[in-house]
């Protein structure tokens, strides 16, 4: 079975324009998501004096759809709940330039030991993946500068032809062609499409659920 946690996509100016994930316990966005639930119920119990079985029912329909990041909106008014959102958001900000940081030294690094590194940009070296003790990192850059990068558990192989699917099939398509979304070469748009997030989550489940990996 293939284990993906979680999924950023950066543009060209190094800026990530979405982040989901799937199978991770703990990051920026889950971290409190749970003590903000049970607060919710406590809440309508008190003051509405009605069972939490309703409330149980939509946390586990929200926790099938990921959550995504920078495009998640804060449904609640209250202040507290605000500021968990704010510092989540700071938190991920954080978390995805250091993410980027390290691929992207990576892949510098590989070009020059295989004597590829030049001013045309790309990935000439054919960076691919690393590997940890806890998880694989899997790399893809688009012809037009997006970067896809997929972390899944260590037994998992070769996701390229998945990167490569998701750039292709599922980026393009919903993304790209979308007449409402408007790319500006000098500014970063987040992707707000219901579409590609939905679709993207179901391919990811169809991967997830599989045996085997394509190598």
């Amino acid at each position: 079975m293939v284990l993906v946690y979680n999924l950023y996509i950066f543009d060209r100016h190094c800026q990530c324009i979405y982040y989901t994930e799937w199978n991770r316990p703990v990051s920026p966005l889950t971290a409190d998501i749970a003590s903000v639930r049970t607060r919710a119920k406590e809440v309508a119990r008190v003051n509405q004096g009605r069972s939490s079985d309703d409330n149980g029912a939509a946390s586990a329909s929200d926790s099938r759809r990921p959550l995504v990041w920078p495009t998640a909106p804060v449904s609640s008014s209250n202040a507290k709940d605000k500021s968990i959102a704010s510092v989540q958001n700071v938190a991920m900000e954080e978390e995805a330039k250091l993410v980027y940081g390290v691929v992207l030294s990576t892949r510098n690094i590989i070009n020059k030991f295989n004597g590829k590194d030049g001013p045309q940009g790309g990935n000439p070296g054919g960076f691919m993946s690393f590997a940890t003790n806890t998880y694989r990192l899997h790399y893809y850059e688009a012809p037009t500068g997006v970067k896809f990068i997929l972390n899944t558990d260590t037994a998992t192989t070769s996701m390229q032809p998945v990167l490569e699917m998701i750039y292709r099939n599922i980026y393009v398509e919903y993304v790209v062609k979308n007449p409402l979304f408007h790319i500006d070469p000098h500014v970063s748009v987040p992707i707000e499409n219901d579409y590609f997030r939905a679709v993207l989550n179901n391919y990811i489940r169809e991967i997830s659920a599989s045996s085997t990996t394509t190598a």
